[in-house]
């Protein structure tokens, strides 16, 4: 015996089988369309429009910021996508002739990368010499003639990238990078007992400790632009009251007359 159904009711059920059936027809579509779409977007940006074609570099005259970028994997024809700005810059920090680096992603094909180098403005005793710069004593490079102004003071150990931590090396660091340039030309600063002494265009200077070094650049420039006699020595322990010894005259040896009388007689 056959169950009688309302036609309405079997309607009723066609009916949501038919949406059912429409909408998982429509999820599946979704899906492939997103699937074909991302795998566009992955095709795109990893084809040869979204590569890099340019680097530029701006600033870098001593660092191998090229070598440093292509260790990092950025070079021509890599993704543009791949390029992860933040750890490029550190990687560029780590080097001792940088102190700040900024790399750019410009879309869609270039990269911008600039670089401030440390300025060397001595050179530092440390078995052999070492270039320094005035940001806390930076050691920049072993050797090099890159600069005249010499710190004629032992500064233990040093390796590339390191703080000098010597104060007496750091208030001489101080000293110099204070000078006008051209005072820094044959510039020496060295130790005699327990002072400091520099040789200032050709003046013989006493600076006493490593405190208000630059101060006392800035009194001696002066006192060196108004005028002293060649040669003269100079007292800096002091800047508000320096002092001047012009150099001594050098004395004849007198010739000593000796009268004899003859008696007569």
């Amino acid at each position: 015996m056959s169950e009688n159904v309302d036609p309405r009711l079997a309607r009723r059920r066609r009916e949501v089988q038919e949406a059912s059936a429409r909408r998982r027809l429509r999820w599946t579509i979704g899906v492939l369309v997103l699937a074909v779409l991302s795998g566009l977007v992955v095709a795109v940006f990893e084809s040869s429009w979204l590569a890099v074609a340019t680097i530029e570099i701006e600033g870098a005259e001593r660092a191998e910021v090229a070598a440093i970028l292509q260790s990092e994997g950025i070079e021509e024809g890599v993704p543009i996508v791949s390029v992860r700005t933040a750890g490029v810059e550190e990687r560029l920090r780590l080097d001792p002739w940088i102190a700040e680096a900024q790399v750019r992603v410009v879309w869609p094909t270039s990269v911008e990368v600039t670089v401030v180098e440390y300025t060397p403005i001595a050179r530092v005793k440390s078995g052999n010499t070492w270039l320094v710069s005035s940001t806390q004593g930076s050691v920049l490079a072993r050797g090099g003639r890159l600069v005249e102004s010499f710190i004629d003071i032992e500064a233990g150990d040093l390796q590339p990238g390191e703080q000098i931590d010597n104060p007496e090396v750091i208030g001489a660091l101080e000293f110099v990078a204070a000078l006008p340039i051209e005072l820094k030309q044959g510039l020496v600063v060295g130790r005699a007992g327990e002072d400091l002494v520099a040789t200032v265009a050709g003046h013989e200077v006493l600076l006493g400790s490593s405190t208000d070094m630059a101060q006392k650049a800035v009194t001696l420039a002066v006192l060196l632009d108004e005028g002293v006699s060649d040669q003269a020595s100079i007292n800096m322990v002091s800047p508000l009251r320096p002092a001047v010894a012009d150099p001594q005259p050098e004395v004849e040896g007198s010739l000593e007359v000796t009268t004899q009388t003859t008696d007569s007689g």
